[in-house]
């Protein structure tokens, strides 16, 4: 039960938008520099790199949703226990454009990657299933987020 309190004071006193600046930039950096993991390179499965983009910008959409949730919840907290599907429907917009534009940009850097449309489709997938999570999991996580508020 420590742990859980420990992440809940954790993510409650994070400055603005640190979660999803934090994830930004981890993408970036994985997806746009060459080599980003010094040539370790890890052979799963056929496709894996796939599951990978959809995994980074569903993790993005949710950093943001919960950048969103913090930012929302600190005002109005009865307010904030129903997802606003709006936003989080723009955030998921924005996730997607996010993972065409590192496309696009793999391209036009030339340092050995390149654009793929196999990875736009898996980063626009990991954005809707994360669009789709958070829609299911808002109120749950507003519960566990700011328990003591609401007692």
């Amino acid at each position: 039960m420590g742990g859980q309190c420990m992440i809940r004071l954790l993510v409650r006193g994070l400055p603005a938008w640190t979660l999803s600046i934090v994830c930004c930039l981890i993408i970036l950096y994985l997806t746009l520099l060459p080599g980003p993991l010094n040539g370790n390179h890890v052979s799963l499965f056929e496709g894996a790199d796939k599951v990978v983009h959809a995994i980074m910008m569903m993790g993005m959409m949710m950093c943001m949703a919960v950048d969103a949730l913090r930012k929302k919840a600190a005002h109005r907290l009865d307010d904030s226990v129903r997802a606003p599907k709006g936003l989080l429907t723009v955030y998921m917009i924005t996730v997607v454009l996010f993972g065409g534009a590192i496309e696009l940009l793999q391209g036009a850097m030339a340092m050995g990657r390149g654009e793929d449309w196999a990875d736009f489709m898996a980063d626009a997938a990991g954005a809707v299933i994360g669009w789709i999570i958070c829609l299911s999991a808002w109120s749950v996580t507003v519960r566990w987020l700011f328990r003591e508020q609401q007692e």
